[in-house]
């Protein structure tokens, strides 16, 4: 079985960051560090409790929860 999803959305970054040629979600800081978006999987123990925590890779392949493909792209635009 499988889940379908779609997010859509932005951040902000500094003044002089820059898209990493050749790639479509990695942005250099003025800094030199990259920056990207990833989908990331999380998890609560119930719908109405408020203990939501992001969980890695590994955690969420215990749960029998593997992140599968999916495609990405970025684009660096002013306000």
């Amino acid at each position: 079985m499988h889940v379908e999803f779609e997010i859509q959305g932005r951040y902000d970054v500094p003044e002089g960051t820059q898209p990493v040629a050749g790639t479509l979600n990695l942005f250099r800081l003025p800094t030199g560090q990259i920056v990207s978006v990833h989908p990331v999987i999380e998890m609560a123990t119930a719908t109405d409790s408020d203990d939501h925590r992001d969980l890695s890779t590994g955690e969420s392949a215990t749960f029998g929860i593997h992140l599968d493909l999916y495609d990405r792209s970025s684009t660096l635009g002013d306000d």
